[in-house]
């Protein structure tokens, strides 16, 4: 076996027919890291003149001359052939020893367990679970497994699999939502390039990331067509007919809690009662006066959400979503998740990735209501075995981590639990 450097074409072809493929280790991927502080090779091993394994490396310089790699969603080949992943490693390991690195990242796609959060339990899966042994074996030091996102791409991913998969598990509640929505004049819509920093202002908040990645990396998937921008409209006619209709509805309601209450003023439930439907009249007057004001300002839709998302392989993955929240009685989010699954189904891809949950089972779990919310649409979550070091150089990576030049660079702030 040998190692080569490949162009990103040749990669692209290997990749696309290997099982561990994903948009990680892609040449548009390379592309866009190009724009974020890392460098980028693709490498191929070669067995009598066939690639036999391969691998996306990005790599930076942290030390003096002393580099780091790394292979997001870890290295394509097959970790079930301990010949072969052991001589493919022992390769690796010397052909980046000569360029100068200390150690390549990986966080292979491999099941670890499956997760039920109804019983708070794991599926744990054994051959993964001995793998981990394996890689160990051979020289990857594994990290510390994380219980919230400390890592560098997401431990625990809810999946839904199309192939078996029926909306109509959701709750009644989403759908009647869902269907109540509609009738405001919400729908889903694919935007474009020109779209990206209306989106950017519903994401900016959430990542540290620039405007500019978001459209490097629009431009380098929209190139090979594998990536969309999907759009949440309002039109403000239709959401304003809705209100008032809601007006007149509730005004009677109102008008009732309020009789109720003047002739008893010391029942406390009258008084809850009218205080709630006071509350619900304000509401209705402030959206009413929005969407007039809207219209009034000649714009008769808007977006009030978006979703970036990347089609890969047969596979959709959302990679972040952000909205508007600002109506106090539309569920952005809901509606948006629920037509991107239902869009992407009806379009025959066979997965979609809601990307990234925690292992928290706990009421002090943070990131609670992020669990709950990707939990409603019943997906199948995963837990993968977790990020390695391939130590290359070891006493250029003793040197990087007693410097605190490692912890530095892959240093995330801890997340307090309540």
């Amino acid at each position: 076996m040998n190692i080569k450097e490949i162009d990103g074409a040749s990669f692209n072809a290997f990749a696309s027919k290997h099982i561990l493929k994903n948009f990680f280790q892609s040449a548009e991927y390379g592309e866009l890291m190009k724009n974020s502080d890392f460098s980028v090779m693709f490498i191929g091993a070669y067995k009598n003149d066939e690639i036999c394994a391969g691998s996306l490396i990005l790599y930076k310089t942290i030390g003096p001359n002393i580099k780091y790699g790394y292979a997001p969603r870890g290295f394509l080949v097959d970790y079930y052939d301990t010949s072969l992943l052991k001589e493919f490693t022992k390769k690796v390991k010397d052909y980046f020893f000569a360029k100068g690195f200390a150690f390549i990242k990986i966080n292979p796609e491999i099941t670890y367990s499956i997760l039920d959060f109804d019983d708070k339990s794991k599926t744990i899966n054994a051959r993964n679970k001995e793998l981990i042994d394996t890689l160990k074996s051979i020289g990857y030091v594994k990290l510390k497994d994380n219980l919230y996102f400390e890592s560098v791409l997401p431990k625990y991913t809810p999946v839904i699999s199309y192939g078996d998969y029926d909306l109509s598990c959701v709750s009644d509640e989403m759908k009647e939502n869902i269907m109540l929505c509609e009738r405001k004049g919400i729908r889903l819509v694919l935007g474009n390039e020109d779209d990206l920093e209306t989106f950017y202002g519903f994401v900016k908040h959430k990542k540290n990331k620039t405007f500019a990645y978001y459209k490097h990396f629009y431009d380098k998937f929209n190139k090979s067509d594998k990536v969309d921008l999907v759009m949440v409209e309002i039109n403000y006619e239709l959401y304003a007919k809705f209100l008032q209709k809601e007006f007149v509805y509730h005004s009677s309601l109102n008008d009732e809690a309020n009789r109720l209450f003047e002739s008893n003023p010391g029942d406390i439930d009258a008084y809850n009662n009218k205080m709630e439907s006071d509350r619900v009249m304000e509401e209705i007057k402030a959206d009413i006066f929005h969407a007039n004001k809207r219209m009034q300002e000649n714009v008769m839709k808007e977006y009030i959400g978006g979703a970036f998302i990347v089609r890969h392989e047969g596979r959709v993955t959302i990679v972040i979503t952000g909205q508007d929240n600002n109506y106090s009685d539309i569920d952005v989010k809901e509606f948006m998740f629920y037509k991107i699954i239902e869009m992407y189904k009806n379009a025959n891809y066979k997965f979609i990735d809601l990307y990234g949950i925690t292992a928290d089972y706990t009421d002090n779990n943070p990131y609670k209501k992020l669990n709950e919310f990707k939990l409603r649409f019943k997906p199948v979550v995963y837990e993968y075995i977790g990020e390695f070091d391939l130590i290359v150089n070891k006493a250029f990576h003793q040197l990087l981590w007693s410097t605190n030049k490692i912890q530095k660079e892959f240093y995330k702030p801890t997340i307090k639990r309540n």
